[in-house]
């Protein structure tokens, strides 16, 4: 006689598939218990349970478990998700920090309801929340500059495009021997170790990004002053073509005389201001980021030289890739 292999333990669903596949037997009523058993591989006593429960339910389809009842109302767990939105009070947390012991607490002492702390992290996913580093902002930013530059100031930036004419993002950051560090695969308990140098000594870089997807840069060993500036906007106006808008921040070196004066005397270069504080509107920052966090993460230079090599082939990546286009196309511009 062949053996035919049956599995040890049938899913929900290929036991209700089995139920169902019997069903219509057990309703014509020309077959014994013994018979329906052989052709569904269970025994007589399985499908007299089967027949009690069309009898009592009326079918043979799955039944849902209902699951212990819930602890908080909807109303309840509404307000709970309008008090976290809203953050924590200042008062009692200066830190304005969420954290599983702290909504426990709220909830507890709110509605005598108390959470398993483990337990109330996927209570919070299933509510829509997860754990984020917050994005700083400074402080001195003026809101109401911000939303004006949203609203005049971009549409009048879009139409520059319309027109022909390319926005070039500015912005100058530093990378030192510093290492960035980012997470890695370990083995559990075995932390890795980074040897890096404790003389953090660092270039410079002047960037811009354009809305034709260029990306370009120079690199000093000092620290970008003035000059270098201005040598930077005479590399933009020989590598990119037609009229030029340039978009910096309010930093001291892009407001010198010697700039103004170059810029006066330049008829396909205007420089813009964005607004003060406001690093989060000039997508360049991006770039920055992705480099020390994908390109330099972990990455522990012996020296300048090793430092600077590691530049090259990230600046070269970032074209590759033509990064500079997809942010552009990502802030909303």
């Amino acid at each position: 006689m062949t053996q035919v292999w049956h599995p040890k333990r049938l899913t929900r669903q290929q036991q209700e598939e089995r139920r169902l596949f019997a069903e219509p037997s057990l309703v014509a009523g020309d077959l014994s218990s013994a018979q329906i058993g052989e052709l569904c591989g269970v025994g007589s006593s399985a499908v007299r349970k089967w027949r009690q429960r069309r009898r009592t339910q009326g079918s043979l389809d799955a039944t849902v478990a209902p699951g212990p009842p819930r602890r908080l109302s909807d109303a309840q767990i509404a307000q709970v998700m309008e008090l976290l939105r809203a953050g924590p009070d200042p008062a009692r947390y200066p830190d304005r920090r969420w954290t599983c012991p702290r909504v426990r607490e709220l909830i507890g002492l709110r509605y005598d309801v108390w959470y398993d702390v483990d337990h109330l992290s996927r209570v919070l996913h299933e509510w829509g929340f997860s754990p984020q580093k917050p994005v700083k902002q400074a402080q001195e930013q003026d809101q109401e500059a911000v939303l004006t530059w949203l609203e005049t100031t971009i549409p009048a930036l879009k139409k520059k495009v319309e027109d022909g004419e390319t926005l070039v993002f500015v912005d100058e950051v530093g990378f030192s021997l510093k290492p960035t560090v980012t997470r890695t695969w370990a083995t559990c308990g075995q932390t890795p170790i980074l040897r890096a140098r404790v003389k953090w000594d660092k270039v410079s870089t002047i960037g811009a990004i354009t809305t034709t997807g260029q990306f370009l840069q120079h690199t000093h060993h000092a620290a970008i002053r003035g000059p270098q500036v201005i040598g930077f906007l005479h590399h933009l106006l020989k590598h990119v073509p037609g009229q030029i808008t340039v978009l910096v921040d309010n930093a001291r070196i892009h407001k010198t005389k010697a700039l103004s004066a170059f810029v006066a005397a330049q008829p396909r270069l205007l420089v813009l201001y964005l607004p003060p504080y406001s690093p989060e509107l000039n997508p360049i920052e991006r770039v920055w980021a992705y480099v020390k966090q994908h390109l330099l993460g972990n990455f522990c230079p012996a020296d300048l030289p090793m430092l600077r090599a590691r530049l090259v082939r990230a600046w070269q990546r970032i074209r590759a890739i033509r990064l500079p286009h997809r942010l552009l196309h990502g802030d909303g511009m």
